[in-house]
Protein backbone atom coordinates (compact mmCIF):
# COMPACT_ATOMS: atom_id res chain seq x y z
CA UNK A 1 0.00 0.00 0.00
CA UNK A 2 1.65 3.44 -1.62
CA UNK A 3 -1.13 5.70 0.43
CA UNK A 4 -3.15 4.78 3.64
CA UNK A 5 -3.93 8.34 4.59
CA UNK A 6 -0.56 9.37 6.14
CA UNK A 7 -0.02 12.38 4.59
CA UNK A 8 -3.85 13.05 4.60
CA UNK A 9 -5.46 13.13 8.00
CA UNK A 10 -9.05 13.79 6.27
CA UNK A 11 -8.66 10.70 4.56
CA UNK A 12 -10.97 8.55 6.92
CA UNK A 13 -13.31 6.00 4.68
CA UNK A 14 -12.78 7.77 1.35
CA UNK A 15 -10.82 4.88 -0.06
CA UNK A 16 -14.31 2.69 0.09
CA UNK A 17 -15.28 5.33 -2.65
CA UNK A 18 -12.18 6.05 -4.73
CA UNK A 19 -9.33 3.08 -3.96
CA UNK A 20 -7.84 1.01 -6.34
CA UNK A 21 -10.56 -1.42 -5.25
CA UNK A 22 -13.14 0.81 -5.54
CA UNK A 23 -12.03 1.36 -9.05
CA UNK A 24 -11.14 -1.97 -10.38
CA UNK A 25 -14.78 -3.16 -9.19
CA UNK A 26 -16.36 0.20 -11.07
CA UNK A 27 -14.33 -1.20 -14.11
CA UNK A 28 -15.78 -4.51 -13.52
CA UNK A 29 -19.40 -3.19 -13.31
CA UNK A 30 -18.64 -1.75 -16.99
CA UNK A 31 -17.58 -5.10 -18.48
CA UNK A 32 -20.39 -6.88 -16.52
CA UNK A 33 -22.72 -4.32 -18.01
CA UNK A 34 -21.77 -4.41 -21.45
CA UNK A 35 -22.44 -8.23 -21.74
CA UNK A 36 -25.69 -7.49 -19.99
CA UNK A 37 -26.05 -4.97 -23.30
CA UNK A 38 -25.01 -7.53 -25.56
CA UNK A 39 -27.36 -10.27 -24.06
CA UNK A 40 -30.16 -7.29 -24.59
CA UNK A 41 -30.00 -7.59 -28.48
CA UNK A 42 -29.13 -11.51 -28.25
CA UNK A 43 -25.48 -10.91 -28.80
CA UNK A 44 -24.59 -12.52 -26.04
CA UNK A 45 -25.84 -15.42 -23.26
CA UNK A 46 -28.48 -14.20 -20.99
CA UNK A 47 -26.30 -15.33 -17.55
CA UNK A 48 -26.30 -13.42 -14.72
CA UNK A 49 -23.38 -12.22 -13.45
CA UNK A 50 -22.86 -10.57 -9.81
CA UNK A 51 -20.38 -7.63 -10.43
CA UNK A 52 -19.09 -7.29 -6.61
CA UNK A 53 -18.82 -11.16 -6.10
CA UNK A 54 -16.15 -10.99 -9.46
CA UNK A 55 -14.53 -7.78 -7.37
CA UNK A 56 -13.95 -9.65 -4.37
CA UNK A 57 -12.56 -12.55 -6.14
CA UNK A 58 -10.31 -10.38 -8.26
CA UNK A 59 -7.00 -9.81 -6.92
CA UNK A 60 -6.55 -5.57 -7.32
CA UNK A 61 -2.78 -5.79 -6.30
CA UNK A 62 -2.01 -8.31 -8.88
CA UNK A 63 -3.67 -6.56 -11.55
CA UNK A 64 -1.63 -3.91 -10.56
CA UNK A 65 1.46 -5.08 -10.76
CA UNK A 66 0.50 -6.35 -14.62
CA UNK A 67 -0.12 -2.49 -15.75
CA UNK A 68 2.90 -1.82 -17.04
CA UNK A 69 3.29 -3.91 -19.60
CA UNK A 70 -0.07 -2.57 -21.33
CA UNK A 71 -0.07 0.94 -19.73
CA UNK A 72 -3.71 0.57 -18.24
CA UNK A 73 -5.30 -1.83 -15.40
CA UNK A 74 -8.06 -2.80 -17.93
CA UNK A 75 -6.02 -5.57 -19.99
CA UNK A 76 -4.55 -7.09 -16.80
CA UNK A 77 -7.77 -7.46 -15.42
CA UNK A 78 -9.45 -8.40 -18.68
CA UNK A 79 -6.87 -11.51 -18.04
CA UNK A 80 -8.00 -11.80 -14.69
CA UNK A 81 -11.53 -11.80 -15.22
CA UNK A 82 -11.73 -14.53 -18.28
CA UNK A 83 -10.90 -17.54 -15.90
CA UNK A 84 -13.62 -16.37 -13.70
CA UNK A 85 -16.55 -16.20 -16.38
CA UNK A 86 -18.30 -19.20 -17.95
CA UNK A 87 -16.94 -20.51 -21.36
CA UNK A 88 -20.17 -19.23 -22.80
CA UNK A 89 -19.64 -15.82 -22.24
CA UNK A 90 -15.90 -15.41 -22.55
CA UNK A 91 -15.46 -14.99 -25.98
CA UNK A 92 -17.98 -12.05 -26.17
CA UNK A 93 -16.00 -10.31 -22.97
CA UNK A 94 -14.91 -6.85 -23.89
CA UNK A 95 -16.72 -7.45 -27.41
CA UNK A 96 -16.59 -4.28 -29.35
CA UNK A 97 -14.98 -1.77 -26.47
CA UNK A 98 -11.33 -0.63 -25.57
CA UNK A 99 -9.23 -0.27 -22.34
CA UNK A 100 -9.98 3.57 -22.11
CA UNK A 101 -14.12 2.58 -22.97
CA UNK A 102 -13.84 0.66 -19.54
CA UNK A 103 -11.99 2.84 -18.03
CA UNK A 104 -13.87 6.05 -18.72
CA UNK A 105 -16.89 4.53 -17.81
CA UNK A 106 -15.64 3.21 -14.32
CA UNK A 107 -14.48 6.73 -13.85
CA UNK A 108 -17.87 8.14 -14.63
CA UNK A 109 -19.46 5.58 -12.15
CA UNK A 110 -16.70 6.05 -9.45
CA UNK A 111 -17.38 10.23 -9.73
CA UNK A 112 -21.43 9.49 -9.35
CA UNK A 113 -20.67 7.68 -5.86
CA UNK A 114 -18.75 10.31 -4.69
CA UNK A 115 -21.37 13.16 -6.20
CA UNK A 116 -24.04 10.87 -4.36
CA UNK A 117 -22.17 10.85 -0.79
CA UNK A 118 -21.29 14.50 -1.17
CA UNK A 119 -24.35 15.89 -1.84
CA UNK A 120 -26.05 14.26 1.30
CA UNK A 121 -22.77 15.97 3.22
CA UNK A 122 -23.49 19.10 1.72
CA UNK A 123 -27.22 18.64 2.47
CA UNK A 124 -26.14 18.76 6.06
CA UNK A 125 -23.68 21.42 5.98
CA UNK A 126 -26.59 23.74 3.80
CA UNK A 127 -29.41 23.25 6.50
CA UNK A 128 -26.63 24.46 9.28
CA UNK A 129 -25.22 27.23 7.16
CA UNK A 130 -28.59 28.44 6.75
CA UNK A 131 -29.61 28.67 10.20
CA UNK A 132 -26.30 30.24 11.45
CA UNK A 133 -27.01 32.89 8.80
CA UNK A 134 -30.87 33.52 10.22
CA UNK A 135 -29.36 33.17 13.59
CA UNK A 136 -26.55 36.29 13.30
CA UNK A 137 -28.47 38.85 10.45
CA UNK A 138 -28.43 41.60 13.52
CA UNK A 139 -25.05 40.24 15.21
CA UNK A 140 -22.49 43.44 14.47
CA UNK A 141 -19.05 42.41 13.07
CA UNK A 142 -16.32 44.65 11.19
CA UNK A 143 -16.04 43.90 7.98
CA UNK A 144 -12.71 43.66 6.55
CA UNK A 145 -11.32 44.00 2.95
CA UNK A 146 -7.86 44.07 2.11
CA UNK A 147 -6.92 42.77 5.81
CA UNK A 148 -8.52 46.01 7.55
CA UNK A 149 -11.06 47.04 9.31
CA UNK A 150 -13.72 48.88 6.80
CA UNK A 151 -17.10 49.13 7.68
CA UNK A 152 -19.63 47.37 9.52
CA UNK A 153 -21.54 44.01 8.42
CA UNK A 154 -23.28 41.43 10.04
CA UNK A 155 -22.02 37.92 10.70
CA UNK A 156 -24.93 36.43 9.12
CA UNK A 157 -24.37 38.06 5.92
CA UNK A 158 -20.40 36.71 6.28
CA UNK A 159 -21.93 32.85 6.18
CA UNK A 160 -24.54 33.85 3.64
CA UNK A 161 -22.39 34.51 1.44
CA UNK A 162 -19.78 31.35 2.12
CA UNK A 163 -23.66 29.17 2.14
CA UNK A 164 -24.28 30.94 -1.32
CA UNK A 165 -20.48 29.74 -2.87
CA UNK A 166 -21.08 26.16 -1.30
CA UNK A 167 -24.61 25.60 -2.80
CA UNK A 168 -23.75 27.36 -6.13
CA UNK A 169 -20.94 24.68 -6.51
CA UNK A 170 -22.71 21.74 -5.71
CA UNK A 171 -25.59 22.31 -7.37
CA UNK A 172 -23.01 22.45 -10.55
CA UNK A 173 -21.51 19.07 -9.32
CA UNK A 174 -24.83 18.04 -9.33
CA UNK A 175 -26.11 19.14 -12.64
CA UNK A 176 -22.93 17.43 -15.09
CA UNK A 177 -23.34 15.01 -17.22
CA UNK A 178 -21.60 11.71 -16.50
CA UNK A 179 -21.58 9.97 -19.64
CA UNK A 180 -20.84 6.35 -20.72
CA UNK A 181 -17.98 5.72 -23.52
CA UNK A 182 -18.68 2.86 -25.72
CA UNK A 183 -16.46 3.89 -28.74
CA UNK A 184 -14.14 0.71 -30.03
CA UNK A 185 -10.40 1.13 -30.14
CA UNK A 186 -10.92 4.30 -32.87
CA UNK A 187 -13.66 5.65 -31.51
CA UNK A 188 -16.19 4.70 -34.69
CA UNK A 189 -17.89 1.28 -32.91
CA UNK A 190 -17.17 -0.40 -36.03
CA UNK A 191 -16.28 -4.15 -34.72
CA UNK A 192 -19.93 -3.79 -33.15
CA UNK A 193 -21.53 -2.25 -36.16
CA UNK A 194 -19.72 -5.20 -38.02
CA UNK A 195 -21.15 -8.31 -35.34
CA UNK A 196 -24.25 -6.59 -35.01
CA UNK A 197 -25.16 -4.28 -37.19
CA UNK A 198 -25.62 -0.76 -36.78
CA UNK A 199 -28.84 -0.61 -35.12
CA UNK A 200 -27.95 -3.23 -33.03
CA UNK A 201 -24.78 -1.40 -32.17
CA UNK A 202 -26.36 1.69 -31.68
CA UNK A 203 -29.03 -0.15 -28.73
CA UNK A 204 -25.82 -1.89 -27.33
CA UNK A 205 -24.36 2.09 -26.37
CA UNK A 206 -27.79 2.71 -25.14
CA UNK A 207 -28.59 -0.01 -23.12
CA UNK A 208 -25.05 0.08 -22.10
CA UNK A 209 -25.57 3.54 -20.42
CA UNK A 210 -28.60 2.84 -18.66
CA UNK A 211 -27.53 -0.35 -17.04
CA UNK A 212 -24.59 2.16 -15.31
CA UNK A 213 -26.98 4.80 -15.08
CA UNK A 214 -24.87 7.30 -16.76
CA UNK A 215 -25.69 9.20 -19.20
CA UNK A 216 -25.79 8.04 -22.80
CA UNK A 217 -23.83 10.67 -25.21
CA UNK A 218 -24.34 10.41 -28.79
CA UNK A 219 -20.75 11.11 -29.60
CA UNK A 220 -17.49 9.18 -28.28
CA UNK A 221 -15.08 11.67 -26.07
CA UNK A 222 -11.77 9.66 -26.22
CA UNK A 223 -10.26 12.97 -26.94
CA UNK A 224 -12.90 15.28 -26.37
CA UNK A 225 -12.10 15.21 -22.64
CA UNK A 226 -14.89 17.83 -21.84
CA UNK A 227 -16.97 15.88 -19.44
CA UNK A 228 -13.59 14.97 -17.23
CA UNK A 229 -12.40 18.73 -17.58
CA UNK A 230 -15.31 19.77 -16.68
CA UNK A 231 -15.92 17.06 -13.25
CA UNK A 232 -12.44 18.42 -12.66
CA UNK A 233 -13.14 21.78 -12.60
CA UNK A 234 -16.54 21.38 -11.00
CA UNK A 235 -14.56 19.30 -8.23
CA UNK A 236 -11.93 22.13 -7.58
CA UNK A 237 -14.49 24.78 -7.51
CA UNK A 238 -16.34 22.67 -4.83
CA UNK A 239 -13.39 22.81 -3.06
CA UNK A 240 -12.63 26.29 -3.26
CA UNK A 241 -15.72 27.04 -1.93
CA UNK A 242 -15.47 25.12 1.13
CA UNK A 243 -11.54 26.30 1.80
CA UNK A 244 -13.09 29.66 2.24
CA UNK A 245 -15.45 28.24 4.89
CA UNK A 246 -12.38 26.40 6.44
CA UNK A 247 -10.33 29.72 6.17
CA UNK A 248 -13.01 32.05 7.32
CA UNK A 249 -13.19 29.80 10.56
CA UNK A 250 -9.42 29.58 11.18
CA UNK A 251 -9.12 33.47 10.90
CA UNK A 252 -12.20 33.88 13.36
CA UNK A 253 -10.68 31.64 15.65
CA UNK A 254 -7.56 33.29 16.03
CA UNK A 255 -6.67 34.53 19.43
CA UNK A 256 -6.43 37.73 18.71
CA UNK A 257 -9.72 37.81 16.91
CA UNK A 258 -11.62 35.12 19.17
CA UNK A 259 -14.50 35.87 16.69
CA UNK A 260 -15.40 32.65 15.92
CA UNK A 261 -14.35 28.91 18.51
CA UNK A 262 -14.93 24.99 17.52
CA UNK A 263 -15.89 22.71 20.07
CA UNK A 264 -13.61 20.15 19.91
CA UNK A 265 -13.71 16.41 21.03
CA UNK A 266 -10.88 15.62 23.46
CA UNK A 267 -8.22 14.77 21.36
CA UNK A 268 -8.96 16.88 18.74
CA UNK A 269 -7.00 19.65 17.99
CA UNK A 270 -3.33 19.27 19.97
CA UNK A 271 0.03 19.84 18.87
CA UNK A 272 2.99 18.43 19.39
CA UNK A 273 4.78 20.92 21.50
CA UNK A 274 2.21 23.41 22.84
CA UNK A 275 -0.29 21.67 25.58
CA UNK A 276 -2.36 24.66 25.30
CA UNK A 277 -3.31 25.33 21.71
CA UNK A 278 -6.79 24.13 20.44
CA UNK A 279 -6.22 23.55 16.39
CA UNK A 280 -9.10 23.99 14.11
CA UNK A 281 -7.94 21.25 12.57
CA UNK A 282 -10.67 20.34 10.58
CA UNK A 283 -10.89 24.39 8.81
CA UNK A 284 -7.21 23.89 8.33
CA UNK A 285 -8.23 20.82 6.37
CA UNK A 286 -10.76 22.40 4.32
CA UNK A 287 -8.18 24.76 3.51
CA UNK A 288 -5.25 22.66 2.52
CA UNK A 289 -7.83 20.92 0.25
CA UNK A 290 -9.14 24.05 -1.35
CA UNK A 291 -4.77 25.04 -2.31
CA UNK A 292 -4.20 21.66 -3.49
CA UNK A 293 -7.24 21.79 -6.13
CA UNK A 294 -6.55 24.34 -8.62
CA UNK A 295 -2.55 22.72 -9.33
CA UNK A 296 -4.82 19.42 -9.62
CA UNK A 297 -7.39 20.53 -12.07
CA UNK A 298 -5.00 22.28 -14.21
CA UNK A 299 -3.05 18.71 -15.16
CA UNK A 300 -6.82 17.20 -16.05
CA UNK A 301 -7.57 20.55 -18.13
CA UNK A 302 -4.25 20.37 -20.27
CA UNK A 303 -5.03 16.55 -20.61
CA UNK A 304 -7.80 18.16 -22.96
CA UNK A 305 -4.97 18.81 -25.46
CA UNK A 306 -5.54 14.87 -26.95
CA UNK A 307 -4.15 13.93 -30.30
CA UNK A 308 -5.60 11.88 -33.00
CA UNK A 309 -8.61 9.30 -32.36
CA UNK A 310 -6.89 8.11 -28.86
CA UNK A 311 -3.99 10.39 -26.97
CA UNK A 312 -0.73 9.46 -26.39
CA UNK A 313 0.00 10.31 -22.68
CA UNK A 314 -2.91 12.96 -22.11
CA UNK A 315 -5.59 10.81 -21.06
CA UNK A 316 -2.86 8.87 -18.97
CA UNK A 317 -2.42 11.81 -16.99
CA UNK A 318 -5.86 12.41 -16.17
CA UNK A 319 -6.50 9.62 -13.69
CA UNK A 320 -4.34 10.32 -10.87
CA UNK A 321 -5.05 14.26 -10.04
CA UNK A 322 -9.14 13.14 -10.68
CA UNK A 323 -9.16 10.51 -8.76
CA UNK A 324 -7.31 12.95 -6.10
CA UNK A 325 -9.88 15.84 -6.55
CA UNK A 326 -12.45 13.48 -6.00
CA UNK A 327 -11.24 11.88 -2.94
CA UNK A 328 -10.42 15.22 -1.80
CA UNK A 329 -14.17 16.48 -2.26
CA UNK A 330 -15.46 13.36 -0.03
CA UNK A 331 -12.99 14.37 2.64
CA UNK A 332 -13.70 18.14 2.38
CA UNK A 333 -17.86 17.94 2.20
CA UNK A 334 -17.43 15.17 5.37
CA UNK A 335 -14.98 17.91 7.11
CA UNK A 336 -17.51 20.61 6.46
CA UNK A 337 -20.78 18.31 8.06
CA UNK A 338 -19.02 18.09 10.92
CA UNK A 339 -17.54 21.76 11.23
CA UNK A 340 -20.41 23.78 11.10
CA UNK A 341 -22.58 22.14 13.90
CA UNK A 342 -19.29 22.75 16.31
CA UNK A 343 -18.79 26.18 15.46
CA UNK A 344 -19.52 28.74 17.94
CA UNK A 345 -19.95 32.52 17.35
CA UNK A 346 -18.25 34.72 19.91
CA UNK A 347 -20.81 37.98 19.32
CA UNK A 348 -19.24 39.70 22.24
CA UNK A 349 -15.40 39.47 20.62
CA UNK A 350 -17.35 40.69 17.76
CA UNK A 351 -18.84 43.81 19.20
CA UNK A 352 -15.26 44.61 20.75
CA UNK A 353 -13.17 43.98 17.72
CA UNK A 354 -15.86 46.14 15.81
CA UNK A 355 -15.00 49.20 18.60
CA UNK A 356 -10.85 48.56 17.42
CA UNK A 357 -10.93 51.92 15.41
CA UNK A 358 -12.73 53.97 18.48
CA UNK A 359 -15.51 54.16 15.75
CA UNK A 360 -13.92 54.75 12.48
CA UNK A 361 -15.19 51.90 10.99
CA UNK A 362 -17.98 54.02 10.83
CA UNK A 363 -16.29 56.97 8.37
CA UNK A 364 -17.87 55.69 4.92
CA UNK A 365 -21.63 55.56 5.04
CA UNK A 366 -21.48 58.70 7.72
CA UNK A 367 -19.69 60.87 5.26
CA UNK A 368 -22.19 59.68 2.76
CA UNK A 369 -24.86 61.02 5.23
CA UNK A 370 -23.73 64.17 5.14
CA UNK A 371 -23.15 64.72 1.72
CA UNK A 372 -27.16 65.68 0.90
CA UNK A 373 -26.66 68.33 3.61
CA UNK A 374 -23.29 69.63 2.96
CA UNK A 375 -22.03 68.15 -0.71
CA UNK A 376 -19.26 65.60 -1.02
CA UNK A 377 -16.35 67.83 -0.55
CA UNK A 378 -18.05 69.76 2.85
CA UNK A 379 -18.81 65.86 3.82
CA UNK A 380 -15.11 64.63 3.82
CA UNK A 381 -13.40 67.60 5.28
CA UNK A 382 -16.09 67.10 8.39
CA UNK A 383 -15.18 63.50 8.84
CA UNK A 384 -11.16 64.49 7.96
CA UNK A 385 -11.48 66.67 11.10
CA UNK A 386 -13.13 64.25 12.80
CA UNK A 387 -10.64 61.43 12.61
CA UNK A 388 -8.21 63.99 13.23
CA UNK A 389 -9.21 64.70 16.63
CA UNK A 390 -7.86 61.63 17.93
CA UNK A 391 -11.31 61.33 20.19
CA UNK A 392 -13.31 58.66 19.35
CA UNK A 393 -14.72 59.01 15.81
CA UNK A 394 -18.82 59.10 16.43
CA UNK A 395 -18.74 61.70 19.45
CA UNK A 396 -16.40 63.93 17.48
CA UNK A 397 -18.29 63.75 14.36
CA UNK A 398 -21.48 64.54 16.30
CA UNK A 399 -19.98 67.63 17.67
CA UNK A 400 -18.52 68.79 14.55
CA UNK A 401 -21.83 68.55 12.55
CA UNK A 402 -24.28 70.17 15.51
CA UNK A 403 -22.09 72.99 15.31
CA UNK A 404 -22.13 73.50 11.55
CA UNK A 405 -25.57 75.35 10.59
CA UNK A 406 -25.77 73.56 6.89
CA UNK A 407 -24.45 69.81 8.76
CA UNK A 408 -26.45 70.29 11.97
CA UNK A 409 -30.00 68.39 9.74
CA UNK A 410 -28.08 65.96 9.50
CA UNK A 411 -27.94 64.70 12.74
CA UNK A 412 -30.35 62.19 13.19
CA UNK A 413 -29.37 60.39 9.69
CA UNK A 414 -26.12 60.24 11.34
CA UNK A 415 -26.61 58.82 14.53
CA UNK A 416 -28.49 56.19 12.69
CA UNK A 417 -25.97 55.09 10.25
CA UNK A 418 -23.31 54.92 13.17
CA UNK A 419 -24.96 52.69 15.32
CA UNK A 420 -24.18 48.77 15.50
CA UNK A 421 -26.60 46.07 15.33
CA UNK A 422 -29.39 45.29 13.35
CA UNK A 423 -29.46 44.40 9.55
CA UNK A 424 -26.79 46.53 7.60
CA UNK A 425 -28.05 47.79 4.02
CA UNK A 426 -29.46 44.82 1.88
CA UNK A 427 -28.19 41.94 4.37
CA UNK A 428 -31.55 41.11 5.52
CA UNK A 429 -32.88 40.37 1.55
CA UNK A 430 -29.17 39.19 0.59
CA UNK A 431 -29.48 36.35 3.61
CA UNK A 432 -33.06 35.55 2.94
CA UNK A 433 -31.76 34.79 -0.90
CA UNK A 434 -28.89 32.69 -0.09
CA UNK A 435 -30.78 30.68 2.53
CA UNK A 436 -33.44 30.63 -0.28
CA UNK A 437 -30.88 28.53 -2.09
CA UNK A 438 -29.68 28.81 -5.62
CA UNK A 439 -31.76 29.74 -8.40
Amino acid sequence: MIDVGLLDPATGDAAELVGDAAYAAAMIEVEVALLGALADVGAAPAVEIDPAALAGTVDVAAVARECRGGGNPVIPLLGALRPLLPGDVRDVLHLGATSQDVLDSATMLVAARVRERVAADLAEVRAGLAALADAHRGTAVAGRTLGQQAAPTVFGLRIAVLLDGIDRAGAALAALELPAQLGGSVGSVAVLADVLGQERAAQVRRRFAERLGLTERAGVWHVERGPVASLAAALAILLGALGRLGLEVAQGARSELGELDLALDAGEGGSSAMPQKRNPVAAVLLVAAGRRAPGLAATVLGAQLALDDRPAGDWHAEWQPLRELLRLAVESAALARGLVPALAVAADRMAANLDATDGAIHAERAQWALVPAVGRARAAALVRDALATGEAFVPALLRLVEGDPEAAPAVERLRAVTASGGPVGLSDALIDASIGGTR
